[in-house]
């Protein structure tokens, strides 16, 4: 025996008395809702999408219906129709408490306007070129499903630049996070801002050799805060700086060359709290005493440690919910109208002092 693929499935509207017809998967469709107001199948998808003009009274008697009818959309068939899917991809990985608050961001953005992540992440390891073709890879996953854009996290961003050549046929709106790109939209921390409060905290309690730990400069957020803390020091009398930049490999090595510089530094400005981090344990190993033998600085303030750590980190505060939410926000301006890419948006940050600091004695 043998039983057709092809059946109905009907209900009944109890106020009108009709039999409403349901599709196979028992959802309702355009056309019981047009049976349903006496209109036509075009109609209601106009009103549905928001297109074309239709009288405020129809509107109105379509959308109630399909409310009372639990009318949920096809978004595949819409997808094709449309060429927009409510698909975003999504390359941030929960790396840290930082990027784990950005993430959140970007998700509650992109949903607040009815978009769905779909999140994806790099592979770390040793070999740099296996995990570039993973990255490309996860890439390549993202756009094969039709998304309508894609955020991206630094190290992806550089890599997504250096390939565009690649992707370009399959050119779609993008935003990247902390690192900046000539066809993208960008959100970070206001770099200048966040150095500014450093610089200024430090000056203050009268330090004048003053060390800084940077990131490496292929990142944006890296050479900003480098660029922007430099400059403000210059502006101030009788201040020497001395800059060690490292990658995450080489953390511990700058931090014992800043440690034990010659220039005999009162304070040292960390790019991240991660970096003061480390640097706290090779000044343990020193038995350099902070901050009674020199001051600490960080750069983050999403990590608890940052307070739970004797002595507690003085930092700068940054708001990486916010920092996600708006990117969801430009990728979506960007997907809805197909403005062209130029916005680089800065978020501003406050600094937090704690123990990890003190007043030079004169």
């Amino acid at each position: 025996m043998s039983f057709s693929s092809r059946f109905r499935v009907e209900t009944t509207d109890l106020q009108s008395g009709k039999i409403l017809r349901m599709n196979k998967n028992g959802n309702i469709g355009l056309k019981t809702i047009a049976a349903a107001t006496n209109v036509s199948v075009t109609t209601v998808s106009r009103v549905l999408r928001n297109k074309g003009s239709i009288s405020e009274k129809t509107r109105k008697i379509i959308l109630e219906t399909a409310e009372k009818l639990n009318y949920r959309p096809n978004l595949l068939i819409q997808g094709i129709q449309t060429g927009i899917t409510g698909n975003v991809g999504v390359m941030v990985p929960p790396f840290n408490p930082y990027w784990t608050q950005v993430l959140k961001g970007i998700h509650d953005g992109l949903v607040s306007q009815n978009y769905a992540p779909i999140t994806l992440w790099d592979k770390s390891g040793p070999d740099s070129k296996q995990c570039e073709a993973h990255m490309l890879g996860q890439l390549h996953r993202l756009i094969d499903r039709r998304i309508d854009g894609v955020i991206l996290w630094p190290k992806i961003s550089e890599l997504y630049g250096s390939h565009l050549d690649e992707l370009e046929s399959r050119t779609m709106p993008v935003v990247t996070i902390d690192h900046e790109l000539d066809f993208s939209d960008s959100v970070g921390s206001d770099e200048f801002l966040g150095t500014k409060l450093v610089s200024q905290h430090l000056y203050e309690l009268g330090h004048r050799r003053i060390g800084h730990l940077a990131g490496s400069s292929r990142w944006t957020w890296a050479r900003l805060r480098r660029q922007s803390f430099e400059q403000h020091l210059s502006a101030l009398p009788d201040v020497l700086l001395t800059t060690v930049e490292s990658d995450d490999e080489t953390v511990p090595q700058a931090a014992h060359e800043l440690l034990t510089s010659k220039a005999k530094l009162t304070a040292i400005f960390a790019c991240s709290d991660w970096v003061a981090f480390e640097i706290y344990k090779k000044a343990a190993e020193l038995n350099i005493n902070i901050p009674e033998d020199i001051s600490i600085v960080g750069y983050s303030d999403t990590h608890k440690l940052a307070q739970w750590i004797t002595p507690a980190l003085t930092t700068v505060r940054q708001k990486p919910f916010e920092i996600g939410y708006k990117a969801a926000e430009l990728l979506i301006q960007q997907i809805d109208t197909r403005r062209a890419p130029n916005r680089h948006i800065k978020i501003g940050c406050e600094i937090k002092t704690r123990q990890s600091t003190r007043k030079i004695l004169s």
